[in-house]
């Protein structure tokens, strides 16, 4: 018998680690005309957010190949040194009613963790 005793490089995983809210459907993206012109056009989940996300912000998004849900939010990796945890879950709080055009609270968002192979 062989055992492998090195990194197998035929398999891949991704995950991740947010705090932020999981949406089924761009639907909460319904203040951006450029959403309903994009579904209008007849545009997939993951064009329209690529298309219509702030890729200046620090709010990052996720979707499954296997799943429509989008996960949106920030890594607890950008907590910033002189930040405390609360500040940092206002912040993301701020960033996400600022995209979303939205009123969330810290009571509405959680952390988020997805995990899969391919």
């Amino acid at each position: 018998m062989k055992i492998r005793n090195g990194f197998v490089s035929n398999s891949s995983s991704s995950s991740f680690l947010i705090f932020g809210k999981s949406f089924e459907d761009v639907s909460f993206l319904n203040n951006n005309n450029k959403v309903q012109e994009l579904i209008d056009e007849d545009y997939d989940v993951y064009e329209i957010m690529e298309s219509v996300f702030p890729h200046k912000s620090d709010l990052e998004w996720h979707m499954m190949e296997y799943d429509d849900t989008i996960y949106v939010g920030q890594s607890w990796h950008k907590v910033k040194d002189d930040e405390t945890g609360l500040q940092f879950k206002q912040r993301t709080v701020n960033d996400l009613n600022k995209f979303c055009g939205t009123n969330y609270t810290i009571k509405d968002l959680k952390t988020l963790e997805k995990a899969w192979h391919g």
